[in-house]
């Protein structure tokens, strides 16, 4: 992977011939754009506690309860990031039975998503973490989470309507995370029907090395990151520029985004190469959540027929903005967004 590029350099650089009026003037025409996000549903809850000693019967430390705090996340997070942009979102999304969650995930869509829902046996993706309180750190987490795929019967069913709904939108992002919604039949059928189509699937604990990329035959748009790249390719070490054009040909991508963490972000197109944008924010309160934040902008932007440092610039402020509070507690809005955007190019 290439060294990462200074950020003033950049700024300067890209500041010369991108304006912020020009920038949001191109995110503005975003508004009419017919999107379909489809993706697990998940809840994630943060339970704060602080440490009081010791176990005096066990090799383990104490703590006490102190609150706890739940946001919508996985495609819930998603799609409302990506109704910053757009006015015409719909979600399809996957519930559990009991508890379904469906009262606090429809007062925590934005207004103007339309949400489709559908439901399996079990509970909703409920992604619990225990934090220090005062320290701000992650102690452990307990996943309530599916281990298989929907039944034929509900398969079918989700089938029937993602037939008839596919054609009637401009850009479909899927975010699969690898929690048996988005089964092979699915897959193919989205990959068939959708016109444009951007993808987004993650390695977590519960999938690591089987969610993978590339058990997608086609992609208009794709995000990765790093780890999940070398996982496609089960390649540990060569370049990752030399696996990205690997995996692009394998999806039959126009581009292909490589998240790098502090480093931002690299982009491919076969026609004009890579494009390096750096990141724009040192002050990390949350990881989690940024690679979400930075595909709900940038395969929009992409669709539209944005060019690739913009795209990349446009998706690296998101990302900074998201990373920059706790989990998914907060979605990004336009105004956040442009904000940003004027500070960096002022």
């Amino acid at each position: 992977m290439q060294e990462p590029i200074d950020r003033a350099s950049f700024l300067s650089s890209f500041s010369k011939s991108h304006s912020a009026r020009t920038v949001i003037e191109e995110l503005g025409k975003l508004r009419s754009m017919k999107i379909l996000v489809i993706g697990e549903a998940i809840i994630d809850e943060y339970h704060y506690t602080t440490p009081m000693g010791k176990s005096s019967k066990e090799p383990l430390v104490v703590h006490r309860y102190a609150r706890e705090e739940s946001y919508a996340g996985g495609a819930l997070a998603t799609v409302n990031h990506t109704a910053a942009l757009s006015d015409n979102v719909t979600l399809v999304t996957l519930l559990g039975k009991s508890p379904s969650c469906e009262p606090f995930i429809r007062t925590h869509l934005k207004k103007s998503i339309k949400p489709k829902f559908f439901f399996r046996e079990g509970s909703t993706i409920i992604k619990r973490r225990y934090i220090d309180q005062y320290a701000n750190q992650k102690l452990f987490q307990v996943s309530f989470i599916w281990d298989d795929f929907i039944s034929p019967t509900l398969e079918k069913t989700i089938a029937v309507y993602l037939k008839r709904e596919l054609p009637k939108y401009d850009l479909i992002m899927v975010n699969d995370f690898g929690h048996g919604f988005l089964t092979p039949k699915l897959i193919r059928l989205i990959t068939r029907k959708a016109k444009l189509l951007a993808i987004n699937v993650q390695a977590n604990s519960a999938n690591y090395g089987f969610n993978i990329i590339t058990k997608y035959p086609r992609a208009d748009i794709a995000t990765t990151d790093i780890h999940e790249i070398r996982l496609a390719t089960h390649d540990r070490y060569s370049d990752v520029l030399r696996l990205a054009k690997m995996v692009a040909r394998h999806l039959h991508t126009q581009t292909l985004i490589v998240t790098r963490g502090a480093h931002g972000s690299t982009g491919y197109n076969k026609e004009k190469g890579f494009v390096d944008v750096p990141a724009f924010t040192d002050t990390i309160v949350d990881r989690v959540g940024a690679g979400d934040a930075l595909y709900s902008v940038i395969a929009p932007c992409l669709a539209m027929g944005m060019d690739l440092s913009t795209a990349l610039f446009v998706g690296n402020a998101a990302a900074a903005i998201k990373i920059q509070t706790v989990g998914n507690k907060t979605p990004i809005t336009f105004d956040d967004l442009t904000r940003f955007i004027s500070k960096l190019l002022r």
